[in-house]
């Protein structure tokens, strides 16, 4: 059987896709119908791609570190009023992108809407839709890189699913870690094209930096223009794998550039800790007891009706 990686399967997927506009969502995600009316807005208004607010579903099979369940519910983070802003792509690139942050407001195919025209353009220029070993964001860069006008829109376009096997539900049990071998959805030349300065071990901070790192290396004309941030990778890598401390410190001192950027985002994170205001991350809709993913969709499909999209 011929192995195939995700982001290959992610360029098939996509390959055969024959819209105007296209959008990736996962096996455990679903779309609302107002994904139509979105995408007529762009076409409407000259936009080639448009990121949006959407809820979060956890399966009834969404377990947590401590090996707890918890009952299937929904929540919304925003309340959705139609309303669409014209993204900055290039501040979203350099502050979340070259970061490893794959915020709601990043320009990309996966969780996003991007016209088939943008992707085109990005095959025709390196032979992939997805140029890293992890789809989502290593689309993000390229399409930062290759798209126009792009928008976020203040509606919910599709449901969020989070089951136990997804990267989330890993995740959350602290399981999104270990050797890159045991990935088989991962290129099998992973290795070879690994950065040397991102530490040789998949997680969701290393594979997220490497799939930055290996995309910007395949875009970049000018490859002094867009860097990824070691030194928040490095931080925060330390902060969420103490169990591995002193790997990590092994790893960075036998470099002194590799030291000066972990001590800069060490430094960093202490100060954006006790400086930086806290955001409110309370929801603005729990919703407990949502059974199925179709129901899900129904709810949110309802909490869109009658919003009318203005720019």
């Amino acid at each position: 059987m011929e192995h195939v990686s995700v982001s290959e399967n992610c360029d098939l997927g996509v390959a055969h896709a024959t819209g105007d506009f296209v959008c990736m969502i996962g096996d455990d995600d679903t779309v609302c119908s107002s994904i139509v009316k979105a995408a007529h807005f762009m076409k409407d208004n000259n936009i080639e791609a448009c990121c949006f607010n959407f809820p979060g579903f956890n399966w009834p099979d969404m377990t947590f570190e401590n090996g707890m369940t918890q009952e299937s519910n929904m929540f919304f983070k925003t309340k959705a009023d139609g309303k669409a802003y014209i993204v900055d792509v290039y501040q979203e690139f350099e502050t979340n992108v070259c970061k490893g942050d794959l915020t709601t407001t990043v320009p990309r195919v996966y969780h996003g809407l991007v016209s088939r025209d943008c992707l085109l353009r990005i095959y025709s220029r390196i032979g992939t839709y997805f140029p890293g070993p992890s789809p989502d964001i290593a689309n993000a860069v390229a399409t930062c890189l290759t798209v126009g006008k792009a928008v976020y829109l203040n509606d919910y376009l599709i449901v969020s699913g989070y089951g136990r096997v997804s990267g989330r539900g890993e995740g959350n049990r602290k399981q999104h870690f270990g050797k890159l071998e045991e990935k088989p959805w991962l290129p099998k030349d992973i290795r070879e094209k690994w950065d040397p300065n991102i530490p040789l071990i998949f997680s969701a901070e290393t594979i997220v930096a490497q799939s930055v790192s290996q995309a910007l290396n395949i875009l970049n004309v000018d490859g002094n223009k867009h860097k990824l941030d070691y030194s928040t990778l490095y931080a925060t890598y330390f902060w969420h794998h103490k169990d591995v401390a002193a790997d990590m410190i092994s790893f960075v001192i036998r470099s002194p550039r590799r030291l000066i950027w972990f001590i800069e985002g060490l430094l960093k994170r202490v100060f954006l800790k006790y400086n930086k205001k806290q955001p409110n991350l309370s929801n603005y809709k729990d919703l407990n007891g949502v059974a199925t993913l179709m129901e899900a969709q129904r709810i949110t499909e309802k909490m869109s009706e009658g919003l009318d999209y203005s720019l």
